[in-house]
């Protein structure tokens, strides 16, 4: 009879280890090279694992389909800007594999889940709450356009800064009052007056009812180069035409903590 040494056994038991650490599912990227948090739940996660897959496929065709518009450069890096911002805001700033599940969802345009998603806000932990970052002023500047009639063109009529300030609510730290001035094409302004705010797992959540349904604004803080970064995402872009009407266009503005 054969009998094994030493080294043999120790290599075995080496290979049978790194075998059994192996991720058990596949996704749109090696999971033998994941790293993160994020990448090694997607990998160890089969719903989630399957999830991302199908991600990756709407990803490419969105942008083979906008290979064959007209303007298809202008089109090819308006898919790569949203792709990056939804892995950056919503995807990433995920803490749960629930959170992971509904971003995902969302994205493939299976299931809109509007609201808060917490069952009992009161009873959160720590970790599900909005840190420090989620709260503070937020800014950007924008060019301003205003359309000439005697032209009849699109004109640039200066720079203005838009801002909403997200504020704390004293011993309620899922909840937050947010006030902002923001001014779109033509000078059309709108503003958020002491609008209250739940947190909901990576974002804060505006609702509002109107014609018997809810419309909902996100505010999604993300860290960027050490800095915190607010996405605003318009559900349907029912928000803003309950608000602020057509010409006020609130989802993808990105702006910096100040």
């Amino acid at each position: 009879m054969k009998l094994f040494n030493f080294t043999t056994l120790t290599a075995i038991g080496l290979l049978s280890s790194s075998l059994l650490a192996m991720p058990a599912f596949s996704a749109s990227f090696d999971c033998g090279k994941a790293s993160t948090w994020i990448e090694k739940t997607v990998c160890s996660n089969s719903e989630l694992s399957q999830l991302d897959e199908n991600m990756a496929k709407k990803y490419k065709a969105e942008l083979a389909s906008a290979d064959n518009e007209d303007y298809s450069q202008n089109h090819r890096v308006i898919t790569k800007n949203a792709q990056r911002q939804w892995l950056k805001f919503q995807r990433n700033t995920c803490q749960s594999e629930a959170c992971l599940i509904r971003e995902y969802q969302e994205y493939l345009g299976k299931k809109s889940l509007n609201g808060v998603t917490w069952g009992d806000a009161e009873s959160l932990s720590t970790s599900e709450l909005p840190n420090k970052t989620a709260f503070g002023k937020f800014a950007t500047t924008v060019n301003i356009s205003m359309y000439n009639p005697d032209t009849q063109r699109w004109e640039d009529t200066g720079k203005v800064t838009n801002a909403v300030s997200i504020h704390k609510v004293s011993d309620k730290p899922y909840l937050a009052i947010i006030d902002g001035d923001l001014i779109f094409t033509n000078a059309h302004s709108c503003s958020l007056d002491n609008e209250k705010a739940m947190w909901s797992e990576n974002h804060w959540v505006l609702n509002d009812y109107q014609a018997g349904k809810t419309v909902e604004l996100r505010l999604y803080p993300a860290i960027y180069q050490g800095k915190t970064q607010l996405l605003f995402k318009d559900i349907n872009n029912d928000y803003r035409e309950s608000r602020c009407g057509m010409r006020g266009y609130f989802d993808g503005i990105v702006m910096d903590n100040k």
